[in-house]
């Protein structure tokens, strides 16, 4: 009975040092896992695809294509990416809050008015013209905590008490549809649906990026990376950055051929594609300390996140 019991221990043993040796080769054979949402700002991962930009690092890619901010950090938690591109920065900093020490920011937004992902449009014979008009009326959002929270602050900005504004949260398939019923008065809504709804007609800008009016320039996109990875495979990691940053490269260089791969990999129509905002994207040299704590100091005084927290937790590459 005890050298069965041995044999089986034996075997246990070899079978986890064959699947830690299958593990650490397949990572140096030069897989990175990158999380990503089929949305406008994940526009660098779709060049770097295009322009086979991993495998000019020696990489072998497998994207992972999930549906929402929360899906990728879920994905990242569960040990499932390497990578998240062009996430919500609000997640990454509820991720950090809950669970240290986790991600590393390597990139972040800086969106103004000129290039924000966010508008307030209401339909063109709407009498409603200025933010004041918006007391009283209901307004559509995009679904989960942080854009009513950040709606409210802009509202308090310019005078006008959220508690007299109805906030419907709507998925981005409903929104059109029920500002042009009026189920809602006007929409707080993020690409691609503002400009299909102004290059198609029947909708007008109210105002402008609500994010960008709090805080200019906004990070509220971020790109991050595994710890983990980056300590376990420091080269692969640096490559995988790499190869994403020469996609923001190219997508600065040449905006509008860039543009033309919305067509493809989220389906755009092209009078679309061309004319949608693409927010401008720092490079891991360039991510802006102050203006990340800004915008923690934002959600906090919200009441987004339940704690003020330092910035450097999320950009100090020796933690």
């Amino acid at each position: 009975m005890q050298s069965r019991l041995w044999a089986i221990g034996a075997a246990v043993i070899l079978f986890l040092a064959l699947f830690g040796f299958w593990k650490s080769a397949h990572k140096q054979a030069g897989e990175v896992r990158v999380a990503y949402l089929q949305i406008i700002p994940s526009l660098p991962v779709f060049i770097a695809q295009e322009q086979g930009l991993f495998d000019k690092e020696n990489l072998r890619l497998k994207a992972i294509a999930v549906g929402s901010s929360n899906d990728l950090v879920n994905t990242m938690v569960a040990g499932q990416a390497d990578i998240l591109p062009a996430t919500s920065l609000v997640p990454i900093i509820h991720l950090e809050i809950q669970s240290p020490g986790r991600v590393r920011i390597i990139s972040h937004s800086r969106m103004n008015d000129a290039n924000a992902l966010d508008k307030i449009i209401v339909r063109d014979s709407s009498p409603l013209h200025t933010v004041e008009d918006l007391k009283g009326k209901k307004v559509g959002v995009f679904p989960g905590t942080a854009p009513s929270h950040m709606l409210a602050a802009f509202f308090k900005k310019h005078g006008v008490d959220p508690a007299t504004v109805s906030m419907l949260q709507l998925p981005p398939q409903a929104q059109l549809s029920s500002l042009e019923s009026g189920a809602v008065d006007a929409l707080f809504a993020y690409e691609p649906v503002t400009t299909t709804a102004l290059v198609h007609g029947g909708y007008r800008q109210l105002f402008g990026s609500v994010y960008a009016d709090l805080l200019n320039p906004c990070p509220i996109g971020a790109s991050v990376i595994s710890r983990e990875f980056e300590r376990n495979h420091p080269h692969l990691a640096a490559r995988a950055v790499r190869a994403l940053q020469q996609g923001v490269d190219y997508m600065a260089a040449h905006p509008a051929e860039s543009r033309t791969l919305l067509t493809k990999y989220i389906k755009l129509p092209p009078e679309v594609a061309a004319r949608v905002n693409v927010a401008d994207v720092t490079l891991s040299n360039q991510v802006d300390i102050a203006n990340l704590q800004q915008f923690i100091d934002l959600l906090y005084q919200t009441g987004e996140i339940p704690e003020r927290i330092d910035a450097h937790r999320l950009v100090d590459p020796t933690r």
